[in-house]
């Protein structure tokens, strides 16, 4: 009896140890579930499109952001919309589709990346040193939660396809998942060409949020890593103000260029469990697009509320 229990706490540490590894040296544990046959299904649908608003609901304020939505992800209606359909520059919201053909193409998450001088090149402020070597993991959550652009890079030129396949799979992957506005020339959004809209970039949020590494990363406020050969040790701080709001913030991406604006793609839900979706494009500054993604969420919210309680819900 004393032998299989011990053996049974022998198993226990292992897998324990083994769960570890996989979460590499980050600061947030994730499961990385191996995907059954009906997970695959699900992952293998497109991104629900969305509809006209049946309700009556009251004036909306007013945004300086360039274009927006809202959506009630239960219905998948469109509570609010300014040109949401046309197209303009993301910036870094881009990293979203960038993640989503790394996550789908399974890449080795205990893979180990150097950082180049190609990866450094016009790639903005960056923790990452030239010559710094990390886990791939690491990587992935640098780009999604500080929007690295060196980070992204690395992890899109060390995987099984030439770095111009990786662009082109990102392309493949939007037009199969409907996105018909997204098209994309680099997987961090420093160049203007990278385009989508705001009805697209809610779409793309919401389907990337199906996966559990991308829904970790962009939930996490801070994470910390090591670079492998010189010890240093990162922390790095999520671009994401609302992580600290009221509200539930299943995810979110943060994107600025000159030519995009300051831009926020969030996934939230409230006390009563109202589920909406918001996106503003090419807001005037940082603050703004927090700020005015506040207003707009609040107002959905107490929209959806209100509705439900002239229903009796």
């Amino acid at each position: 009896m004393k032998s299989k229990f011990a053996l049974f706490l022998l198993v226990c540490v292992v897998a324990y140890i083994g769960i570890s590894f996989m979460e590499g040296s980050g600061s947030v544990p994730v499961r990385y579930n191996t995907l059954t046959d009906s997970s695959r299904i699900m992952f293998s649908l497109p991104p629900e499109k969305y509809y006209e608003s049946d309700l009556v609901l009251p004036k909306p304020p007013r945004l300086k952001a360039y274009s927006a939505i809202v959506v009630d992800n239960r219905t998948n209606q469109i509570l609010y919309q300014k040109k949401a359909d046309v197209k303009r520059p993301i910036a870094s919201i881009t990293k979203l589709l960038a993640a989503l053909v790394l996550v789908e193409t399974e890449f080795d998450l205990t893979s180990k990346i150097k950082i180049s001088r190609w990866d450094a090149r016009t790639s903005s402020s960056s923790r990452l040193k030239v010559g710094e070597k990390f886990l791939a993991k690491d990587l992935f959550y640098a780009a999604l939660i500080a929007s690295d652009n060196r980070a992204i890079r690395a992890l899109a030129r060390s995987g099984d396809m030439p770095y111009k396949e990786f662009v082109k799979l990102m392309n493949k992957t939007a037009k199969t998942l409907g996105l018909d506005s997204t098209r994309v020339v680099d997987p961090s959004g420093i160049y203007s060409r990278n385009i989508s809209t705001a009805s697209d970039c809610a779409r793309l949020l919401n389907y990337a949020l199906r996966y559990p590494i991308i829904r970790a990363a962009l939930s996490c406020r801070k994470y910390e890593f090591r670079s492998l050969n010189h010890k240093l040790l990162h922390r790095v701080n999520n671009t994401n103000r609302l992580l600290k709001s009221s509200w539930e913030v299943v995810g979110g991406k943060t994107g600025y260029i000159s030519a995009s604006g300051f831009c926020l793609a969030v996934k939230m839900k409230d006390d009563h469990k109202a589920d909406i979706t918001t996106v503003v494009l090419g807001t005037p500054s940082n603050n703004y697009r927090f700020s005015e993604t506040r207003k707009i969420a609040s107002w959905a919210f107490e929209s959806l509320a209100m509705k439900s309680a002239q229903r009796g819900h």
